[in-house]
């Protein structure tokens, strides 16, 4: 009886007892996937903001573009906006094929560090492809619409191909940002960076003691995975020791992963799916994000386009030649007119499109006005060009420079990332085409402006009664014996006001047609009430 009732009792243990044994109770929290009989370690955020419980300041920064340099200098603004509005959410409404993969780096390190203690939502309302991707995976949650796609990162270039290192080299920075956010944010990271390179294949393995579900690399695993498929499709014997079985395929080596909504809530990217009722496309978010009021829309108005054409380099090249044309044909005619004032306003569209965009800090533009001090007093109360003069060249080119790199306030103008040198060359570049147009509009007009009847006509000054040119002044006034057609030798440089001897009388004067040096011969052209109009004489 003891032996059958020991029997019995094994029997017992072996029906009830030792199959619970094999199996593990997943953690709190953790996905669970009945299909395959096992379940996915929970998503463990290592750096994310708390969402408040009641939410009355949520901001919306539509992304309805191919992203660029002038993306991230919108959503800059934006988001600087939304943090004096002292934000408790951020909300990126995504619709975008990609665009600059330098432009969506930027946008994510702005993502992760000037809003990192705000909570920041990527809502894929249709799209977030390629440089989208990357900008989703800095948020600190993405939801997606029906409709929505997520993925495909690969970088491409127009007209070319890229390959071997070359291709290697800007994929590895992609990949570590991708890394960087999976591992930020809880994603996965094999399935995060295959949607950056195409050589990788993406396995799911299970735990053939705790039923664990992982998406892995398949070069990672191969050695570790039981019934791994050398060459995709034969399978071998697993080992007795491997802790991890092979499952399936979930991305075949030469594709890039891009996924629907659906895809993305099994891979763990988006947390939900949700639907936008036509005419409030935000009306989903109300409930599962705390929104006690809808949220801002922070749109693109007409003064941020306006400015963004003004701070492109080709416009930007555009008003410094204009400046520099209407102000040396101001500076070669009597007077003050059209043009000087035509000069002053090129001028400060220039500055002021630097200074909205926020370019442009204060102190570059007080450096900048002092240059222009300091060349004023050159060419008007010094004599000859000297240290004044080159003084006031070097500031005005320095906080020109300066105003082209993005810097805070406290920090100089030297460009540390690739988007910061690349407007830096976009500056200089702009500068010099100016220069250059210059140049050779200035030699041009310095044959023809002393004879065009158009300078005369322009003049805001009103031109001088014959009661003006012959007011009464003393009998002993050296003004009397000035005619049209005399002549005198250069005390200073004319540029264009200076002292001429008239025999012995000194006498100021202003040169028409170009700058005089001392000592040079001048012909009277005509006196202009007090004022003596002069023209080198040709040797």
């Amino acid at each position: 009886m003891r032996r059958r009732g020991c029997i019995a009792g094994l029997l017992l243990w072996a029906w009830f007892v030792a199959p619970a044994i094999g199996k593990v109770t997943p953690p709190a929290g953790a996905r669970t996937d009945e299909a395959r009989d096992g379940w996915f370690a929970p998503k463990s955020q290592t750096d994310t903001p708390a969402l408040p419980k009641s939410v009355d300041r949520a901001f919306v920064i539509p992304i309805r573009e191919p992203i660029s340099a002038k993306t991230y200098k919108a959503l800059r603004r934006k988001a600087l906006r939304s943090r004096k509005a002292s934000a408790q959410l951020v909300i990126l409404d995504m619709d975008t094929w990609g665009g600059d993969a330098i432009a969506a780096l930027d946008i994510a390190r702005l993502l992760k560090k000037d809003l990192g203690d705000v909570y920041v939502l990527c809502y894929v309302h249709t799209r977030a492809i390629s440089a989208g991707a990357l900008i989703a995976l800095a948020c600190d949650e993405i939801v997606m619409n029906p409709t929505g796609k997520l993925g495909d990162c690969a970088p491409i270039v127009m007209g070319g191909k890229l390959e071997g290192v070359e291709r290697e080299k800007i994929e590895t920075v992609l990949r570590t940002e991708f890394e960087e956010s999976a591992q930020r944010n809880g994603y996965n990271v094999a399935l995060a960076t295959s949607m950056v390179s195409h050589d990788q294949e993406v396995w799911l393995v299970r735990n053939r003691k705790t039923h664990e579900l992982r998406y892995v690399l398949a070069g990672e695993y191969q050695s570790k995975v039981a019934n791994a498929p050398p060459d995709g499709e034969k399978k071998t014997k697993p080992p007795r020791k491997t802790e991890w079985e092979f499952l399936e395929v979930v991305l075949a080596e030469g594709k890039l992963l891009t996924m629907t909504p659906g895809k993305a809530l099994e891979y763990g990217f988006a947390s939900r799916i949700v639907k936008a009722p036509e005419g409030d496309p935000y009306a989903g978010l109300l409930k599962p994000y705390h929104l006690s009021r809808p949220p801002v829309i922070l749109e693109d108005t007409w003064s941020e386009d306006l400015v963004d054409v003004l701070t492109h380099p080709v416009v930007a090249g555009i008003l410094v030649f204009l400046t520099l044309l209407f102000g040396y044909t101001e500076m070669h005619t009597p007077g003050f007119g059209v043009f000087g004032a035509i000069a002053i306003f090129c001028l400060v569209v220039l500055l002021a499109g630097q200074y909205l965009v926020g370019l442009a800090e204060w102190w570059e533009l007080a450096v900048f006005g002092l240059g222009i001090l300091l060349l004023l007093a050159e060419i008007v109360f010094i004599p000859g060009f000297g240290v004044a003069g080159i003084s006031g060249i070097v500031l005005i080119i320095v906080a020109l420079l300066a105003m082209f790199v993005p810097n805070a306030p406290d920090t100089l103008p030297i460009p540390h990332t690739p988007l910061a040198w690349k407007m830096l060359q976009n500056g200089v570049l702009a500068l010099c085409l100016g220069f250059l147009g210059f140049l050779l509009a200035a030699a041009v007009l310095s044959r023809f402006l002393p004879k065009w009847s158009l300078v005369e006509k322009c003049r805001l000054v009103l031109a001088p009664s014959p009661a003006a040119t012959d007011a009464p002044r003393p009998d002993n006034s050296p003004m009397l014996h000035i005619r049209p057609g005399a002549t005198g030798v250069t005390e200073t440089p004319l540029h264009p006001v200076g002292r001429v001897w008239f025999g012995e009388d000194l006498l100021d004067a202003v040169s028409e047609g170009g700058l005089i040096a001392r000592g040079r011969r001048v012909r009277v052209l005509r006196r202009d009430g007090n004022r003596i109009i002069v023209e080198e004489e040709p040797t």
